[in-house]
């Protein structure tokens, strides 16, 4: 029994065509371009989403301490209110009318309130979706997900997709 080891040389790329070694030069310096510019990409939407959470957060500070402050400030004139009624001696009918009034008031601040806590939830999940969409667009690309950094807000709202971002 004769065994016959026969060892090739590998070719380099150069010796099977000229030709492809500048194209080989031409695609790692395209690879470095497109590498530094997601990279940029990466920190722009980091910085704008940094922002933008900075932004609602200090929105969402600014409601919250008026509200507190209304909610103080009508704990303390109810009281008043109901005190000079009773000494003007109104009619129950004309208190009535102002309280209906009051209270009309107080449920248009709710519902501003309503509003502006659906927009918050809305632009939080419109965040989340953009970064989901994001990773899945990137992790097709090959780039590993524990590359990516991107953190979505905690939030109640679903993970289902709301179509606020296309993919």
């Amino acid at each position: 029994f004769f065994f016959f080891f026969f060892f090739f040389k590998q070719k380099t790329a150069y010796e099977i065509m000229p030709s492809l070694v500048g194209s080989e030069m031409c695609i790692r310096d395209r690879y470095r371009t497109l590498d530094h510019q997601k990279m940029d990409m990466y920190r722009k939407f980091d910085e704008a989403m940094g922002k933008l959470q900075r932004q609602t957060d200090y929105r969402n500070a600014v409601l919250e301490n008026k509200l507190g402050q209304l909610q103080d400030e009508y704990d303390k004139k109810e009281p008043q209110l109901r005190q000079v009624i009773q000494q003007a001696g109104f009619e129950q009918k004309f208190v009535d009318e102002i309280t209906n009034r009051m209270e009309e008031a107080i449920e248009a601040k709710n519902s501003l309130l309503r509003s502006l806590k659906y927009s918050l939830a809305h632009a939080q999940k419109a965040y989340n979706d953009a970064i989901r969409v994001y990773e899945a667009k990137l992790v097709e690309f090959g780039i590993p997900e524990e590359e990516l950094g991107l953190q979505p807000i905690e939030t109640n709202t679903s993970t289902m997709p709301a179509g606020l971002v296309a993919a």
